[in-house]
């Protein structure tokens, strides 16, 4: 074995194919919309993939710059002897940094999961008994992987977004594999055959010690520590991965990697498998189940209220158990299946159309048949669909979502208003739907060579999946049969009375209130979702808990806007109409704080199940919309 850590290319022979790497193009694609989404996607996806039994995963991004004493160590102990590499002719790199200029990199480490297990000089997996070696697997393979049938990452290309990522092309791994709790350390640079002198080198360098062509990890316990604490890695004897990302992409910066890491994974996070910290400088961002919604309440982000009624919407979703979900029946096997009124019992599917049309969420569990080709047996499975109308909405919004990632370019809704979550998470399904996937994990394709080989009726299959959110909502928005009560209420809106006279006789609203005088306006509500109660009071209206609800939120936020006639009234709201911080408006709040109080915009923070939330002032002229969240 050769002695001290350090660069080495190989030198290629004469007669040898020349094929320079495209790996990194699949992660560059509008499809993830930027190096950000792709880079955070692709690494906590990783992360998942690893993930160990019963734990949540952590994903820590530091961004590090400003150190001189990181900047010459990177220069002079970690980057000699790629340097040359680098500025060689042919080696295509677009931006070579300036290697005295400010130190930069991104640091992404992972908890919870298991590091890069297996032997560290297994270089082929041809015998048939070589079992997984994820270790292998990261450093010596692309386009190949180990990875079982349901992870999240299938094709073997997730990683090679690290180099992507550099504008270097280069990235150091430090791993602590749970099976041994021995740190190794290697890095690599993938470039494009490249000439220095008379001698041309592969695209493919390692950074390691090295028994003849063999790259072999830095196991120097004294190394290991200096590079750890030259970097800030908080590694030690902890199982998982630590990336170093040198000279990143100056388009990789904290708030777009906040956004992509929520975008993609929100749903684990909410469910609690995955936590999400980001820190640059003095500044330290934590997302989980327990902060997402307080992030995006203090933020300034323009995504800001749809990530937020995302997120309450993804929170109910998660908590929807067998026992709350709409069943539909089993559709016909050996036949192509299609989202119709008949696989529905009558009177669930009348139940949901109420539901629905009363603006509360829904909730579905629907059944699906697994055809391969070379089984004769028939796999059951099935998906959870969830939806809710959301008039704060321009278009409509779905997610559908496999084993907790994001695959953002399925779509299927056309309904404006309506949000939809699809939800994958038995294997066999995650199974066919992750061989329909393309490399970047971006897309279901139905007419994949591989896809169409290994299943019967597939394409037919991933149609009636892909479709099923669009295909329910036409059937809840189907005519209701008999007398609707609600037709006109956009154009003739009244206060709701209690027939017969309950809670307090004739002439009282539903909730306690007094029936409003002729001066007093009308009042359309949008429910809660079993959490609040809205009466109408002279010149306003008041929130408050419904009896039922066993507790609440902590921070509510409310948004009024006098109805129109056509169009979104909150996105057609102005200032001119009322500003809930001015004259003649008042705000009193019994059992709790504003936290925000501006044109149409009301928040605040509850320290009381009893609270109360009166607003006066409105023209009461005027009908009046209001909306909260969660």
């Amino acid at each position: 074995m050769e002695g001290s850590p350090r660069w080495r290319f190989r030198e290629m022979r004469p007669g040898e194919i020349n094929v320079d790497p495209i790996e990194g193009e699949f992660f560059t694609t509008e499809a993830l919309g930027s190096v950000a989404d792709a880079l955070v996607r692709e690494s906590i996806q990783n992360s998942l993939d690893a993930g160990d039994e019963g734990a949540p995963v952590l994903v820590r991004f530091s961004f590090l710059g400003g150190d001189p004493g990181r900047r010459e160590a990177l220069q002079s102990q970690y980057l000699e002897g790629l340097v040359p590499h680098l500025r060689a002719g042919g080696a295509g790199l677009q931006d070579v940094p300036v290697l005295g200029e400010d130190f930069s990199a991104i640091l992404i480490e992972d908890y919870g999961t298991r590091g890069l297990q297996g032997d560290v000089r297994q270089y082929d997996d041809l015998d048939e008994d070589v079992r997984r070696n994820d270790f292998y697997y990261f450093w010596r393979n692309v386009g190949r992987t180990g990875k079982g049938s349901t992870d999240l990452g299938r094709w073997g290309l997730g990683k090679t977004v690290f180099q992507a990522a550099s504008r270097i092309n280069c990235l150091f791994g430090l791993t602590v594999p749970k099976d041994t709790g021995r740190a190794l350390l290697m890095g690599q640079s993938v470039l494009k055959i490249h000439r220095i002198g008379n001698k041309r080198y592969a695209p493919y360098g390692y950074f390691g010690v090295f028994d003849n062509d063999l790259a072999l990890p830095v196991e120097d316990t004294a190394y290991l520590e200096a590079f750890a604490a030259a970097f800030g890695m908080d590694r030690h004897t902890k199982p998982g991965l630590s990336i170093l990302v040198p000279h990143p992409d100056r388009d990789l910066q904290p708030p777009q990697c906040i956004l992509a890491a929520v975008r993609h994974y929100f749903f684990p996070m909410l469910s609690g498998k995955l936590v999400v910290e980001f820190r640059a400088g003095a500044k330290s961002h934590r997302l989980d189940a327990a902060s997402l919604e307080q992030f995006f309440s203090k933020s300034k982000i323009p995504e800001k209220r749809g990530m937020l009624g995302l997120i309450a919407f993804a929170r109910w979703a998660i908590g929807q158990g067998a026992h709350t979900r709409i069943p539909l029946r089993e559709p016909a096997p050996n036949k192509a299946p299609k989202l119709r009124e008949d696989l529905f019992d009558p009177e669930g599917l009348e139940r949901a159309k109420a539901l629905f049309s009363e603006r509360r969420r829904v909730a579905f569990s629907v059944p699906v048949h697994i055809h391969r080709q070379r089984k004769v047996e028939v796999f059951r499975s099935r998906f959870s669909v969830f939806l809710e109308k959301d008039s704060c909405l321009d278009k409509a919004e779905d997610h559908f979502i496999r084993q907790g990632i994001t695959i953002p370019e399925v779509t299927s809704l056309r309904h404006k208003g309506i949000r939809a979550v699809v939800s994958i998470t038995e294997p066999a399904l995650s199974e066919f739907l992750g061989d329909a996937e393309n490399p970047a994990h971006t897309e279901w394709e139905r007419n994949s060579r591989r896809f169409k080989k290994k299943y019967r009726l597939g394409p037919s299959t991933l149609d009636f999946i892909k479709s099923s959110p669009r295909e329910l909502v036409k059937l809840l928005t189907q005519p209701v049969k008999g007398r609707d009560e609600h037709l006109l209420r956009h154009i003739f809106s009244l206060p709701v009375m209690d027939v017969g006279g309950q809670d307090g006789g004739p002439g009282k609203m539903s909730g306690g209130e007094q029936e409003p005088k002729a001066d007093q306006a009308a009042f359309l509500e949008v429910p809660g979702e079993g959490l609040w109660q809205l009466h109408s009071i002279k010149g306003g209206f008041r929130l408050s808990k419904r009896p039922a609800a066993a507790q609440v939120p902590r921070v509510i936020t409310i948004w009024a806007a006098y109805e129109v006639r056509n169009g979104n009234p909150f996105k057609k709201y102005t200032p001119l109409d009322f500003d809930m911080a001015a004259s003649p408006m008042e705000v009193r709040l019994e059992g709790a704080r504003s936290l925000l109080c501006k044109h149409n915009v009301l928040q605040v923070e509850v320290h009381s199940l009893d609270f109360k939330v009166s607003v006066t002032g409105f023209d009461i002229h005027r009908d009046l919309r209001i909306k909260t969240y969660p």
